[in-house]
C-alpha cells in the first residue's frame, strides 16, 4: 500500500516544485551556437524593467540578436468560460513574454502567466534560464 501510494503522489510533489514557464526553442541550433551579443527591448518601454536586467548582461545597440521583454499587468477577464477556473484557483493577472530573435526571426520564447505585477525575481528567474538553455 505504501509504495502505491508514494508512486501515486510522488509525480504531485515535482510538479508542485517546477517552473510554471513555457519555454520554447524554435530553432533548435541556437542552443548550440555561441550568442556574441543581444540588443535589448522592453515593450511596452519600463524603466524598471531596463534596470533590472540591463546589469544581467552587456547588452549592445548593434546586434543581430534581440531579447525583446513584454509584460502586460492588470488583466481581468469578464468572460463566463473561466468562471470555474478564477473561483477556484488563482487566475493570472499579468504576464511575462522574454523572446530572443535573431535578424527578426524568433529563435526562443520565454513565457509565464503570473498571480501578481511582475517583479524582480521573475525578471532574473526568466533571464537565468535564457542563460541555461542557451550559449550568452
Amino acid at each position: 500500500m505504501f509504495k502505491t501510494t508514494t508512486l501515486l503522489f510522488l509525480p504531485l510533489f515535482f510538479l508542485s516544485c517546477s517552473d510554471d514557464a513555457l519555454v520554447t526553442i524554435h530553432n533548435k541550433k541556437i542552443a548550440d551556437e555561441n550568442i556574441p551579443c543581444i540588443h535589448l527591448v522592453v515593450f511596452p518601454p519600463d524603466e524598471n524593467i531596463s534596470k533590472i536586467i540591463e546589469p544581467l548582461y552587456s547588452f549592445t545597440n548593434d546586434c543581430d540578436f534581440s531579447l525583446n521583454i513584454l509584460k502586460k499587468s492588470g488583466i481581468t477577464c469578464n468572460s463566463t468560460h473561466n468562471i470555474e477556473k478564477k473561483a477556484l484557483t488563482n487566475f493570472p493577472t499579468s504576464y511575462l513574454n522574454m523572446t530572443l530573435k535573431k535578424n527578426g526571426k524568433l529563435v526562443y520564447s520565454y513565457y509565464i502567466d503570473l498571480e501578481k505585477d511582475v517583479v524582480k525575481s521573475d525578471l532574473e528567474r526568466g533571464f537565468k534560464r535564457l542563460e541555461r538553455d542557451l550559449k550568452l
